[in-house]
């Protein structure tokens, strides 16, 4: 079938085509209605030759990929026909794909895989639940948004082009990704197969090649159904054992010795992720992996660090460095579940290990050990050993080598805040832990406002607490004509700075975002404001809603209408979801609906 660049396809303007793969050719395009950018993918499917019902299979499988709401699944607007040919609007999409991310020559930490990996397996965790197999995951439909937010493609499309709307070679394409029971053609194909797939995605990812790789795809396929992936820590040594274990597992030939749902693997990799960036933090060390939430990361992590300061502290006793260096440690943080306490002796004996330069008496040592573990880092009181050994007075040596903790806060409130260079995931006000007393470095960002770069002293520490106002950043302020037909209101957030009027004449700063609100025609309208804008709101159409489901209630995006029929509603003309909601939770599909300026749209369900 071949395929020119038409000048429109539907109602949608056609302004240049982006891509085209097995499934149809994509187009980047603009919705005259609601004057948005939309991504139309046409399928190469010519619903006139339809011998195997492929219309209504198409639809069925359509209305499915459309209820997945998610903000790592691409959303879709509308599907409908041009000519014979099927097409889907969705919304468009600017970053890249995970396939050409990998292949850039920029590196890309392994932190930020675990991510996306992550954030992918969270994409079909929820389309499980709604009872949903995507059945084709690979880089081309793992798609990187600029902000790093993942979103995944072509989700219901896989499984509706499977069988007799695949042309001959599409499915090969994608034979690398496949599992053992898709290959094999089994009817049976649930969550756990999406699974699979995502571990050859991660194995690739890693490693920068495929687990099962050859020429042929007849010999790719024999190689998921009997061979096992060669192993990824010998591709790439030094990867955390339980990565290693994680990707194993979600590359096993059985479906019962996988992960038992996408969710609980997006957790392991999560967990690791962050235990990596503890690591590289200097947070501890660890055997074993768990789910965990984040304050139980953080909880955890300032026992180790406690017990890091008692370490430090028997270490100066000794006459050792106060940077300890022993290669009985590994050099990332997995969690375990033994007891705090325990971990803090466990770490001290492994630091202990360390050779040390003659000095003091070991029982001198030992004393100070003790004294130490029992304060988490604290001498006991009248301990002189480790002044002594490093010339400083009880206080300094307490100051120097104690854990801190310093209260932070700022006006406003709900800055971010970095020490010496380290983004603390914390927010002020916050208490924060110090290593030492200082001098630190601290940074205290939030958008609109220029950063707050300090220098921390001794005092600073000491005095337990600080507070500092942050200067608002001189922003651009940008031109911002609105005008409409009926009453419109202009909001910053949750705050209204222009009252309900048919134009609006404005000056904001670059980077608001605002939203033009008319709730009695249904507009909630978001408007970035980055250059000039000139917002014209949408003309007054109608809306028709006729169901069978007469005891339920019909609901238009947040909106509730009551019981049907719904006549001739007036609303703001663009595309609304219409959703039929009833009591028992037996809903029918609901059913997108395009509202053109002065007519009358339908949504029919029954």
């Amino acid at each position: 079938m071949t395929i020119s660049n038409p000048e429109k396809i539907g109602r949608y303007q056609v302004i240049e085509r982006v891509g085209r793969g097995g499934m149809g050719v994509l187009y980047r395009g603009m919705d005259p209605v609601l004057d948005r950018e939309v991504a139309i993918k046409l399928m190469l499917v010519d619903f006139s030759e339809d011998e195997d019902q492929l219309r209504p299979r198409f639809y069925r499988e359509a209305r499915a990929a459309a209820r997945l709401q998610h903000r790592n699944i691409v959303t879709v607007f509308e599907f409908a026909e041009e000519g014979n040919t099927p097409y889907i609007v969705m919304e468009f999409l600017r970053g890249t794909s995970l396939g050409a991310r990998a292949a850039s020559p920029l590196p890309m930490p392994l932190e930020a895989k675990l991510d996306v990996i992550a954030q992918l397996c969270d994409a079909l965790n929820y389309a499980h639940e709604q009872g949903i197999i995507h059945r084709d995951v690979k880089p081309a439909n793992v798609f990187i948004l600029t902000d790093g937010t993942v979103k995944l493609l072509d989700f219901g499309i896989a499984k509706l082009t499977s069988s007799t709307l695949t042309r001959k070679g599409d499915v090969l394409g994608s034979a690398s990704y496949m599992s053992p029971e898709q290959v094999a053609g089994s009817d049976t194909i649930d969550g756990r197969s999406d699974i699979f797939s995502v571990g050859v995605v991660l194995y690739e990812l890693i490693a920068g090649r495929k687990p099962f790789a050859a020429e042929a795809p007849t010999a790719i396929i024999m190689k998921i159904l009997h061979e096992e992936p060669p192993s990824l820590d010998a591709a790439v040594p030094g990867l955390p054992p339980q990565l290693v274990a994680a990707v194993s597992r979600a590359l096993a030939k059985n479906p019962a010795d996988r992960f038992a749902t996408a969710g609980e693997l997006a957790k392991e990799l999560q967990w690791i992720r962050r235990a990596l960036l503890a690591a590289a933090d200097g947070a501890g060390v660890l055997e074993e992996t768990r789910f965990a939430t984040p304050t139980e990361i953080r909880a955890f992590q300032q026992e180790l660090e406690k017990g890091r300061s008692g370490d430090t502290s028997a270490a100066s006793a000794t006459g050792t460095s106060t940077t300890t260096t022993t290669t009985a440690i590994p050099g990332w943080l997995i969690p375990t579940g033994i007891a705090a306490m325990a971990l803090v002796g466990l770490l001290g004996l492994l630091l202990g290990r360390g050779s040390a330069p003659a000095g003091p008496a070991p029982a001198a040592a030992a004393s100070s050990k003790t004294a130490a573990d029992a304060g988490h880092g604290t001498p006991a009181a009248g301990s002189t050993a480790a002044s002594s050994t490093t010339g400083r007075t009880p206080d300094a040596s307490k100051a120097a080598d104690e854990r801190a903790s310093l209260q932070i806060a700022s006006d406003p409130q709900g800055a971010a805040i970095i020490v010496d260079g380290r983004d603390t995931k914390q927010t002020t006000p916050a208490t924060v832990a110090l290593r030492g007393a200082g001098p630190h470095r601290l940074q205290l960002t939030r958008r609109g406002y220029t950063s707050h770069d300090v220098r921390l002293t001794d005092a600073d520490v000491r005095g337990g607490s600080v507070k500092y106002t942050l200067q608002a950043a001189q922003a651009a302020m940008v031109p911002v004509a609105i005008s409409s037909t009926y009453p419109v209101e202009v909001f910053e957030g949750s705050k209204s700075v222009s009252a309900a009027a048919e134009s609006h004449s404005l000056n904001l700063a670059a980077g608001t975002v605002i939203h033009v609100r008319a709730p009695q025609y249904l507009l909630d309208a978001t408007l970035k404001v980055e250059g000039r804008v000139d917002y014209q709101a949408p003309a007054v159409g109608y809306l028709t809603v006729l169901t069978r489901y007469e005891t339920c209630n019909v609901k238009v995006g947040n909106r509730d209408l009551g019981y049907p029929p719904i006549t001739r509603l007036p609303v703001a003309a663009g595309q609304y979801r219409v959703d039929i909601v009833c009591a028992g939770g037996q809903n029918p599909p609901g059913q997108f609906v395009a509202v053109a300026p002065n007519n009358t749209a339908t949504a029919r369900i029954y």
